[in-house]
């Protein structure tokens, strides 16, 4: 058996998702099948990417308007007709869900992952092609979703919920290290990652840590675009570092005292479990998609987008800088038993039937 994933993906940095997606190809392959990939075409010189098409057949797909472009249903149909004993194609990321589901031999199974929480892409163009990719083109396809949140929305959009499931991602425990450092040497008293501005709470990191009243630093791990967002609205803040993002999380883990991830919207996210794992202490927005989380001791949930909620937590994480380390403990064990790639791939693997 021949599996196709295809991934609207073309990260720097391969992540937890290309190193869930190598751990399952290898337990596809240790029985006897074979899993190939197709990326747009911006992923080709990419490092990780170029050394997974060293490993198996790597294929590449137009990225702008790739719905739109004959030539990325012709470049499907060309990857099909080399591999007789294909019997999956699994497409991630949604950019490519449409054109896989119409070029798809009929004997063939197609899964959508959904990663992102489409509900935030709300303008009127955006609601009316998910009403249009899951309401009616749905009929080949099996959904998986990363939380059951962005599964609700599709529901809503049309599609059949006999034909979805809900798969949470899996976390690379190699990754990520135990933070070793004593929590006074440590640089930051909170870190939040804010790639979007907007959806990961930047601006409530900020007004909360202004309503603390407190000498305090924050690190804001991002890109110059959003350190110019802060400037325009906030001026020049003494009170946090605009950080580059790097590919070993480690090292910002190991500088920081507790992490925010107050966000608006999430899929299921690779950094809060992260962090937990880390044993850092984490201070939680209570939207749906961060709901889980309630389950470990070391994490705190606040009121969503309330700043006097997340800034009370601020207070009690300044005041109570040590966590216990049987609850940090607790916490590892949660994740390594139901968040771990290996857990990931046995849910995958039986959802194809192998």
């Amino acid at each position: 058996m021949t599996v196709l994933q295809v991934c609207a993906f073309a990260a720097p940095y391969e992540g937890n998702f290309i190193k869930s997606l190598k751990a399952l190809g290898q337990d596809l392959s240790e029985k006897g099948h074979k899993m190939i990939y197709a990326f747009p075409e911006s992923a080709k010189n990419i490092g990780w990417c170029k050394k997974l098409a060293e490993e198996t057949d790597v294929y590449f797909l137009p990225l702008a308007k790739a719905r739109l472009k004959v030539n990325t249903y012709k470049s499907l149909v060309d990857i099909y007709k080399r591999y007789d004993d294909l019997q999956i194609i699994h497409s991630h990321f949604e950019l490519y869900d449409v054109p896989v589901t119409m070029t798809a031999p009929k004997s063939v199974r197609v899964f959508w992952h959904l990663h992102d929480a489409l509900e935030v892409y709300n303008s009127l163009r955006y609601r009316i092609e998910h009403k249009v990719q899951y309401g009616l083109l749905h009929k080949k396809a099996e959904l998986l979703a990363v939380a059951k949140k962005l599964m609700t929305y599709v529901l809503k959009c049309g599609f059949p919920e006999s034909q979805a499931k809900y798969v949470p991602n899996g976390l690379d425990l190699n990754r990520i290290n135990k933070v070793g450092t004593s929590v006074e040497s440590r640089k930051y008293d909170f870190m939040i990652f804010g790639w979007d501005y907007e959806i990961k709470g930047v601006d409530l990191a900020i007004k909360a840590a202004l309503k603390t009243n407190a000498d305090i630093k924050i690190a804001v791990v991002a890109s110059k675009q959003t350190a110019e967002i802060i400037e325009q609205q906030f001026g020049k803040l003494n009170i946090l570092d605009v950080l580059d993002p790097v590919k070993d999380v480690n090292k910002l883990y190991e500088d920081t005292k507790c992490f925010l991830h107050i966000s608006r919207a999430e899929g299921l996210s690779y950094a809060l479990l992260e962090a937990v794992y880390a044993g850092l202490p984490v201070i939680c927005s209570d939207i749906d998609e961060n709901k889980f989380a309630d389950v470990f001791p070391t994490v705190t949930m606040t009121k969503a987008e309330d700043i006097k909620s997340i800034a009370s937590a601020m207070r009690k994480s300044i005041e109570n800088l040590s966590v216990d380390a049987s609850l940090i403990n607790e916490s590892r064990s949660i994740i390594e038993r139901e968040y771990s790639i290996s857990c990931w791939v046995s849910n995958i693997l039986k959802l194809y039937g192998v």
